[in-house]
Order: structure tokens, then sequence, then C-alpha cells
């Protein structure tokens, strides 16, 4: 997760302004009239909230349909009282299915005679709701009953804590002493049919033969219900997190608490004798996922008199806007050269709009670099805060670089803590992370120890002496650990049962949003293992740094982009290109990673030339942000001829459509529209035109503004001649009556 400095020469203005800070050139005026079916979102600008400020609940009950609905403006939950108070719906008010779940979220015992039994044949659980701060707590205290309604002598209690984008959950399963069982599953449900990829972090080790200090990326998968070739998922070991997406919409995701042990140890005393499924669902038409510490076909063992589950639920929160173009770049010492006035003045004047210092390395030789956990991290600080107030002068957001898992061990909080601290193997070894020989970035930390006391006050101290924004977070994610002294319990009395900093790192999310306050600036790398619970609480995210097969000799299809690629674009992201295209790949494929972005709602990272020429199509729009999105995969653009693809930017007074060649040979595409299956759907009544690319009366090929048919756009299709590796622009908008 180390990224280069790259620096940006360009002193044309005129071409990127698209971000809301310029209106869109004259001649390409827009209906006056909105359409009232699809407001755009500037309209709600002053009263809506932020993504990624936490805000209050509101929460209603009622007992005589037997609900309790907690609400945001970006999502509703709902428990079904009659039904083990169980959560039942999960809908995103600008996701796309009325509900994530087709079946509720249950939990289930099967005891050694084999009969089952379940939460949610209980109709008359006791539910208690009460408020912490802007948290909502509420407790279910249910009978665990046969489908008949027999009862059991399980009983269960859930505690919910409802958080912002996601909900924490622990499990209490009550039995009487000796009592036996075969499986427990403290979590079941069935998923919407649309949520058809995934990915799920392994819950292997070393035991099993894992790397001792495996990063645990995301295995990636799809699973369609009207596709029998797509295998079913079946693993023994419990998985720690897992992911579901209807790509570039919406999704939902389940991980487990830190304490690993819970799934991996405490009904059986051995690992592997657990069991998750993902299958398809006929009855009702769905995913039916089931995770469980405990499944055993011939045997059955005996439950402690409880036993405790932590896990949780997340799902993006979306605001319905299009992302603008996220055009960063970086800085760091550069050997005492920093950037000086003149270059960050053309970063402003060419668009970027949020830099970073990115200096975790030796990587000039002279041994001034950031050592992660030290303060000051250069005898010249005030240069460096020269840098920064010469970005914040020409409206240039900034962050700096902190790892979550790294301190370098010259500090003498490694020299005091690092084993205390320290992300260990069963072996009781630290692993130290290395640029070049005897040039080392940091030991591993990890965030269930007072390290993560420390990183805050670290991150705290350079916010509170530096005109910064925000921060930049690399390593942000969990990893497993065996250091016992983390585990509570354990102590240094025995060998480590297995844990990994989930809770640690959703901590450190939600203390960051607040120490930035709701207009700071919170950046995150996660390549390979994107999660929405911590997203949600981050203006940008950096991926696809490494993990997939590069391209060579051409680029994939749109289809086999990774799915990290826009993930359901509920935050802006930048992707970066050197962790996909081989440095020795076609110079071609530069500009089609730059149109495979564009298609799909996302930037190359760090902004290049490519994307540079290729967003400046983009300016006739004016405020992006004002805009609804639909990506390559719409429904209201139809093309055929070439390998083409579209993109549609949508708001009540028409659309901009962006029609793209992939292939490197000039074609000719039939493009039709379907007005109401655009994101704000519109009426047939429309006028159209193509319009020209920046400079086209000086490139061949290119054409100036074109009056279209929209007749025939709507219709039969309208023909465009393309170019190679090139996206034209079509906009529609409404006839005044």
């Amino acid at each position: 997760m180390k990224t280069k400095t790259v620096s940006f020469m360009r002193s044309d203005a005129a071409r990127i302004r698209i971000f809301g800070r310029a209106l869109p050139r004259a001649g390409l005026l827009l209906a006056a009239c909105l359409l009232l079916c699809c407001p755009s979102p500037a309209d709600d600008e002053v009263a809506a909230p932020s993504r990624t400020w936490p805000q209050a609940y509101s929460v209603e009950r009622d007992d005589a349909q037997g609900t309790l609905t907690l609400r945001t403006p970006f999502y509703t939950i709902q428990q079904a009282l009659s039904r083990g108070g169980a959560i039942a719906r999960i809908a995103l008010t600008h996701g796309k299915a009325a509900n994530l779940l087709v079946q509720p979220i249950a939990a289930r015992v099967r005891d050694d005679s084999g009969a089952e039994f379940t939460d949610l044949a209980d109709a008359a659980p006791r539910v208690e709701h009460r408020r912490d701060g802007l948290n909502e707590i509420v407790t279910v205290a249910c009978a665990l009953k046969g489908p008949d309604g027999r009862d059991s002598v399980f009983r269960m209690k859930s505690t919910l804590e409802y958080r912002w984008g996601y909900v924490k959950i622990r499990r209490e399963i009550q039995s009487p002493p000796g009592a036996r069982v075969r499986e427990v599953c403290p979590f079941a449900t069935v998923l919407a049919p649309s949520l058809s990829s995934y990915g799920y972090r392994e819950g292997t080790t070393e035991e099993e033969g894992a790397p001792p200090f495996s990063f645990g990326s995301n295995l990636w998968g799809k699973l369609r219900v009207d596709r029998p070739s797509d295998p079913a998922l079946e693993t023994r070991y419990v998985p720690r997190s897992m992911l579901f997406a209807d790509p570039g919409t919406e999704g939902i995701e389940w991980f487990a608490g830190s304490e690993l042990a819970q799934w991996d140890l405490q009904l059986s005393g051995r690992r592997g004798q657990g069991r998750c499924a993902l299958v398809r669902s006929t009855t009702p038409p769905g995913l039916a996922l089931t995770i469980l510490p405990l499944s055993m076909a011939d045997a059955a063992v005996t439950m402690p008199e409880t036993c405790v589950f932590d896990f949780y639920v997340a799902f993006p929160i979306l605001d319905g806007q299009a992302r603008p173009p996220w055009l960063h770049t970086t800085f760091n010492r550069n050997r005492g050269d920093w950037a000086p006035t003149d270059q960050i003045e053309r970063w402003a004047k060419s668009g970027i709009q949020t830099v970073h210092c990115h200096n975790d390395g030796d990587y000039y030789g002279d041994g001034l670099f950031w050592r992660d956990g030290a303060y000051p991290p250069y005898p010249d600080m005030d240069r460096y805060d020269k840098v920064l107030a010469d970005c914040r002068r020409v409206g240039i957001r900034t962050a700096t670089y902190f790892s979550n898992k790294e301190l370098h061990p010259s500090t003498k909080e490694f020299q005091r803590h690092g084993q205390t601290w320290a992300r260990k193997n069963r072996k009781g070894d630290l692993q130290h992370n290395m640029f070049a020989p005897e040039k080392e970035f940091g030991a591993q930390m990890c965030l269930e120890s007072g390290w993560l006391d420390y990183l805050k006050l670290s991150i705290d101290r350079v916010l509170a002496n530096h005109p910064l924004d925000g921060v930049y977070y690399d390593w942000n994610v969990a990893l497993l650990c065996h250091n016992p002294l983390h585990e509570k319990g354990r102590g240094e009395a025995g060998p480590a049962q297995g844990h990994w900093d989930i809770d640690g790192l959703l901590d450190l999310m939600e203390w960051t949003r607040r120490r930035v306050g709701p207009k700071g600036l919170v950046i995150i790398h996660n390549t390979t293992t994107p999660m929405f619970a911590t997203e949600n609480f981050a203006d940008y995210v950096v991926a696809t740094e490494w993990g997939y097969p590069k391209w060579g000799d051409r680029a994939p299809d749109l289809e086999e982009l990774p799915l990290e690629f826009a993930l359901v674009r509920g935050v802006s992201r930048g992707v970066i290109r050197g962790g996909l295209v081989d440095n020795n790949a076609p110079a071609r494929l530069r500009r089609v990673f730059a149109l495979d972005a564009i298609l799909s709602g996302v930037t190359p990272w760090p902004v290049d030339d490519e994307t540079f020429e290729l967003l400046s199509r983009l300016e006739p729009l004016g405020d992006v942000a004002t805009y609804r999105f639909a990506d390559w995969r719409n429904e209201a653009v139809t093309l055929s001829g070439g390998r083409c693809a579209s993109a549609v930017f949508s708001r009540g007074d028409g659309a901009y459509l962006l029609v793209a060649n992939l292939d490197a040979s000039p074609c000719e595409v039939t493009c039709a529209l379907v007005p109401e299956k655009l994101p704000c759907p519109l009426t047939p009544s429309l006028a159209a035109a193509r319009l020209p690319a920046p400079g086209a009366g000086d490139s061949p090929g290119q054409v100036e503004k074109q009056e279209l048919d929209a007749r025939q756009l709507i219709g039969q299709g309208i023909k465009i001649p393309l170019a190679g590796d090139e996206v034209t622009v079509i906009q529609v908008w409404v006839q005044p009556e």
C-alpha cells in the first residue's frame, strides 16, 4: 500500500471545470423548469445531512402491525415483533431493492435429535428499546421454538446496537446444563437475488496453512439465481467477513466481531467444525446465507449454559448523487525540495481538489521521512506547513499519511510498548514491513491494544499543530492477530486463540469522523478489502493497488473488472491504474482504463493526462453532484455495433448520455434511449444533440454540435460514428411546453 509522489504541471484551467466551480459553457442551455418527479439533489443541499456525518435515528413502534422501525434519511431497518423480534427489512433510500432481505435475519439451533428451533417462531418476544446518544439499543428476549410453535429448552437474548451505517449484534443463546446440539446458527437469512456479487475473507489461520501474517484479501465470486453454472459457496471455517453487492447500485455485509474464538472454538474446542453456506433459494427466490460456528451431521456437543456471538450487519450509505471525479495528487519532503507555490497554483488551475503528504519510507536515502508514530517527522516542519497553507489559499484540501498498523521501531513508544501492542503470529513473532534492506516502514501493531489510543493521540497531535483538513489512512483494514495480551481473560498465561481488530478499526473510523468534523477530509486505502461500514465515514476511497491480474495486450470487458473497482458508488473512489495495467502494456490501455473509470463513475488515481483529457467531455454538465448517475449497467441506453458502452448523468430537466468506443478501431454504433428508465425518468417530449469534444474543430474525426432527431433516438435508435478509444456525449432535455 505504498504510493510514489506524482506532480502535475498543467496550466489549462478551462479544460476541467466540472466540479461545482464553474458554469456550463454558453450555448448549452437547459430547460428552466425541473420535473417534480426527480428534483435536483442540489435543491436540498442546505437541509440534507451529509452521508458521512452520524445522525440520530427516528424510531417508531407499531404493536398493531408488529413492527419496530428505525430510520435515517438514508436507510430504514425494521424488526418483526411477531417473528422473534428479528430484523426483517433493510432498505436504502437511494437503493433499488424494496428490501435487501427476502427472509428475516434468524437464529436457530438443532438439538441432538435433529429437531430445529428458531427465534422466528416466537410470536411474542420481549422487545425493549432505549437511546444512547445518537445510537439506539434494542434488546430482544425470546424462546427458540419449532416451526409448529413447539417449545424448546433454548432461549436467546439479542442486543442490537444501531450505529451509523451498521448494526452491532450480540446473540446470547442460553440452555440448561447438559443440553446437546448438532448445529448452532446465530445468523441465517435469504438475501435479495440482485446481491449476486460477493467477496469473503477466509477464516483460515496458520493452523490450516495460511501465511502467518496473511493480509486476508477478499475471495470474489458470483452466485446468480438464473446462472446454474455459478457455484455455490460452502466452507467449514466461518469467514471473518462477507460482502454482497448489486454492483454499482447497493449492497450489504456481515462480519464477525473481534473475538474470533466465539466462532472458531467456543462450542467444539477445535477449529473447522462450523459451516458457512451461500446457496440459491427457490422458495422464496434469493440467496440463502447461513453462518454456523457448529455444524455436525452425525454427532453432538454439550452446549455451554450461555454462548455469546458478536457480529455486525452493515450497508453502504447512499445519497443518490453522482460523484464528481476525484482529482488528487501527493507531495512529500523530496530531499527538502517541497512543492513550490507556483506548482500548487498549477494544481489548483488544473482542477486538483485534494492532496496528501505521503512519505512513509526512506525513498531518497537521506533518513528523512515520516516515521509512523514519531513527532515531529521532519526537521523543517515550517516548510511542510507552507505547502499546506499554499494549498488552503488556492482551495485545495489537504491530508497527511497515517498507517493504522505501523509503528516505527525508532520511536520510544515502540521500545516501551512494541511487544505489547504488536500484531503477532502463533509463535509470538512480530511482523516488520520493509521498503528495502535496512529501510523499514514500521512494525505491525493491532488495534485491539493500547496502539489504538496512541494512534489517536498521534493523529490528534498532527491535526492540532498543522493546517490540515484531515487524514489519509493506509492499512485501513482489520487483520488477524495472535497476541494473547489482546484477548479477554488470556494475558500471558496461555496461547492466543486468535482475534482480529475490527472493533478497534470501527472505533477509529468513528473517532476520526468526529475529530475532523462534518466537513473534514477522510481518505482511506483498502485495496482488496472494501467494507461498507468503514467507507461510510470516508469522503474518498483508494482501491485496486494490487491483487488482480494485470492487463497485458488487451483490456478486459467491463464485466470482468474487480468488484471493488466501483463497488456500489456510495463514496468517490480512486482506482490505481498501476495495480491493473502492466507497465509494458500498449499505451492505449491507459486511455481505455480512463474510459472504463468514467463509465463506472470512478477516477484513475492519481489523476493523469488521459483522465484530464477525457473528463473535459463532462464540462457541459456543470456541477456533477446535481445529477444522478447510472454506470455502464444502466437500462436506459441500448447500443448495438462495435465494442461500446454507455453511462448516464440524469436529473429532472434532462440527461447526458456518455457513449464510448472501447476498441482501437472506429465503429458505427446504434444508440437508443428509453427515457422512462433514466435515473430521473423523462417524458418522451425531448430534444437531443450530440456535443462536440473540446477542440473538435482542430481534431480530424471529431464532430461539431449536432442536433439529433429525438423521436428516432427514443425509437429505433440513431447511428453514431465513433473514433477508436473515444467517448461522445449526447444531451437530451425536456422541450418547453
